[in-house]
């Protein structure tokens, strides 16, 4: 195991504190392709208990070096409970919208292609929270709303 997979692994809410702030200060010098390690890496090795300090650490590296870990950001919209989606949802925040729009419409077709409501939910919830509905084509957020079930009178921006 190299020394990203082992902080990876100490970024475990089951670690002590102290190890995980190590890991945590550690990982925050990743660029390019560790960072993608770093967000799949992350859900593979030890899943939900990991995924609060990958986003602090995602957050901490910061734009244009945590770029190319937009993709797998989508992923954690899948379910609005996981650790870390507020995080993620800030990190996002400070993009540039054309930047973001790409990741979020591939991750619109893949949750449609999956029938996936929750992680509709999820992706309609970043559009809200980004207040970016209007970059997209307004079928593709009707069918997205309609996939999740989601009811127009709700806060979804227009």
């Amino acid at each position: 195991m190299n020394n990203v997979e082992s902080n990876i692994l100490n970024l475990s809410w089951h670690k002590p504190v102290d190890v995980q702030e190590k890991a945590i200060k550690e990982l925050s010098n990743l660029k390019g392709n560790e960072v993608v390690f770093l967000a799949k890496k992350s859900n593979e090795l030890c899943s939900k208990e990991c995924w609060q300090n990958a986003s602090v650490v995602l957050k901490q590296i910061g734009y244009p070096n945590n770029k190319a870990a937009f993709p797998y950001l989508m992923e954690w919209f899948q379910d609005l409970n996981h650790p870390g989606v507020a995080n993620i949802i800030d990190l996002l925040s400070e993009i540039d919208k054309n930047e973001l729009k790409p990741h979020i419409e591939q991750a619109i077709l893949k949750a449609m292609e999956e029938k996936d409501e929750d992680w509709g939910l999820g992706l309609l919830t970043l559009i809200n929270e980004l207040k970016i509905t209007k970059y997209f084509d307004g079928m593709l957020v009707q069918d997205l709303k309609t996939l999740a079930n989601y009811d127009d009178r709700s806060t979804i921006e227009q």
